[in-house]
């Protein structure tokens, strides 16, 4: 059954789109977006946008998406959110951060425990690194889940641009609810801890890096 035109979300501009289409997968809302890009010297969805929503329409079953032949104008039906046992090839314009945001919103509502495989590019400089959602990301969700067996984030191959070949294994269990968090005192910085890695360079270069970040932590310290 086909929603009222009414009850169809209408947006303009390609501004928040990643959150619109996890909103609308969640509410189980129709949205439809207007105007992306159409006064750019290269109007309508890029690949990366693309690509997340086909990682939508495998994580749903019975979503209908249509998109204009300028890829200016996207309308999405979500279906029922099922989630599963998935892999999925990401679009090496983005990092791999950039789909497991949404996966990270969407994990817990699945009909099914999520299970997925994520191949690309792990680190770059615009999204989330890998290390980043595995130190934080992941900590704050599972303070969320009442029952946090089965939460598991494993970095399996690092990847960089523009040739990817990362790959990251995420598995959320479903969830009935979530815990209701007060967070009030941000408390003190006691310790810092990071991550150096080097890929397709000498391993010198990450032992240069963590010296040369010890020097500046160490006098904040």
């Amino acid at each position: 059954m086909a929603p009222r035109r009414e009850d169809i979300l209408e947006y303009d501009g390609c501004n928040f789109l990643r959150q619109r289409l996890l909103l609308s997968t969640l509410s189980g809302k129709p949205v439809r977006v207007k105007g992306i890009r159409s006064d750019d010297n290269e109007p309508g969805l890029r690949e990366f946008e693309v690509n997340l929503i086909r990682l939508l329409d495998k994580l749903t079953n019975g979503s209908t998406i249509e998109v204009n032949e300028t890829g200016t104008s996207l309308y999405y039906q979500p279906g029922l959110l099922i989630g599963g046992t998935l892999e999925h090839e990401c679009c090496k314009q983005r990092g791999i951060g950039y789909y497991l945001e949404v996966l990270l919103g969407l994990g817990p509502f699945c009909k099914k425990p999520l299970s997925i495989i994520l191949r690309g590019v792990t680190n770059n400089e615009t999204d989330p690194s890998v290390d980043s959602v595995k130190l934080s990301a992941m900590p704050t969700l599972k303070k969320f889940l009442i029952v946090d067996d089965g939460m598991e984030f494993k970095i399996n191959k690092r990847g960089m641009a523009p040739e990817g070949g990362g790959e990251v294994f995420f598995r959320c269990p479903n969830l009935k609810q979530l815990r209701p968090l007060v967070f009030l005192n941000p408390g003190k910085i006691k310790r810092i801890r990071g991550t150096a890695y080097a890929a397709r360079v000498s391993p010198a270069i990450a032992n240069r890096i963590i010296d040369a970040a010890k020097g500046v932590l160490l006098k904040f310290l």
